[in-house]
């Protein structure tokens, strides 16, 4: 009975002990949503809402753990005087967590300048003018090759030549994607949540997960949807084992 007795007036003391921690979270940038915030020692948890912002209960002493899949870790024990203000916690975003994306510039053959090349014959037939006027003479027969014309016929295939120009390159934004998956009757929730199994708690990170790829905006056309969506399937397999690494982590 005494224990017992001991036992009730711990747990009350614990109880009246234990306040409500405000806080709020974020980078270098914004506020950020999402991020899990535990209490090591009561293993309370909560994420942070649109605006950073989140509440925990805690006591002095207690240890916060604010968690992400693409920001450093951080803890706080809690002192006497986070209780009468916000706790204010900063993550740094982790880089090196994402698949490295290289970009690759397709090789392309190069077209010689038309004003190089112009340059370039003319410095040359000047050489070859000085060292044999004699060739440069005006011919008495006709026949003759007139090496000036000539060059300037060389002048005119360069210029009649189509010069492609490679577009600028564009990359999709977070705005572009949910605007992908609110219209579009492909890359729809059912797409995230079906067949790539994302969990529609997770939708919103997948989503900041493809925007840090730089994937090129020109596969948001009509007629690139089947490499965009290869690049969907093969991003929601590293997401989820991503995912599953940080629960498992988070478990142990």
């Amino acid at each position: 009975m005494k224990n017992l007795t001991l036992l009730i007036i711990f747990l009350a003391s614990c109880f009246v002990s234990a306040q409500t921690i405000n806080g709020s979270v974020y980078d270098s940038i914004s506020t950020l949503e999402n991020i899990k915030i535990t209490n090591l020692s009561s293993k309370q948890m909560t994420t942070s809402d649109v605006n950073g912002r989140f509440s925990i209960a805690g006591k002095i002493g207690d240890t916060l753990h604010a968690s992400s899949l693409f920001y450093n870790e951080q803890k706080l024990v809690l002192k006497d005087y986070h209780f009468h203000e916000s706790v204010v916690i900063e993550l740094k975003q982790i880089f090196n967590n994402l698949d490295e994306v290289q970009l690759i510039t397709p090789h392309k053959e190069t077209l010689a300048d038309i004003e190089t090349v112009q340059v370039t014959l003319k410095n040359q037939f000047a050489e070859d003018r000085k060292n044999n006027p004699h060739l440069y003479s005006k011919q008495p027969t006709t026949g003759g090759i007139d090496i000036i014309q000539v060059i300037g016929l060389i002048a005119k295939l360069f210029e009649n030549k189509d010069k492609y120009v490679a577009p600028p390159f564009v990359a999709i934004t977070l705005q572009d994607l949910e605007a992908l998956i609110e219209t579009s009757q492909l890359f729809d929730k059912k797409l995230l949540t079906n067949t790539l199994n994302i969990h529609e708690d997770n939708i919103n990170l997948f989503l900041q997960y493809l925007e840090a790829k730089t994937i090129d905006s020109e596969l948001l056309k009509e007629n690139k949807e089947v490499y965009l969506l290869e690049i969907f399937i093969k991003s929601g397999e590293d997401f989820k084992q991503l995912v599953d690494t940080f629960n498992a982590k988070n478990k142990q």
